[in-house]
């Protein structure tokens, strides 16, 4: 059996995420929920993301469910003591579609802003 190296900053930003989840969904949830008067329109929600706090605030939040789920799927899949060439195409695609998608929700989140 391989013997397998985690650092510390893999572990320690899974917990940092995983907290920042925390509270940013209670206030994603508290603002689209009770804070927005009924019914929630288009015209509402394009007022809320004229703010540029407030699409700073989604794209972390998109960034840290990006990471956090995807080094969940890549800590489970190192549990299956993949061989080194396996190992290394799943951590570049897990990569490319992190990034792909951060990129994708940048560039839906900032038209928002203007």
């Amino acid at each position: 059996m391989e013997k397998r190296i985690v650092g510390v900053w893999p572990w320690f930003a899974q917990r940092l995420t995983a907290a920042f989840l925390v509270v940013g969904m209670v206030i994603h949830f508290i603002v689209l929920h009770y804070t927005i008067e009924r019914p929630i329109t288009f015209e509402k929600v394009i007022l809320r993301l004229s703010s540029p706090g407030w699409v700073i605030f989604d794209i972390l939040l998109l960034g840290a469910v990006i990471y956090h789920a995807l080094n969940g799927v890549w800590s489970i899949m190192t549990d299956w003591n993949m061989g080194k060439k396996a190992r290394k195409i799943w951590g570049w695609l897990l990569s490319i579609i992190g990034i792909a998608s951060f990129f994708i929700g940048i560039y839906i989140l900032i038209p928002f802003s203007k």
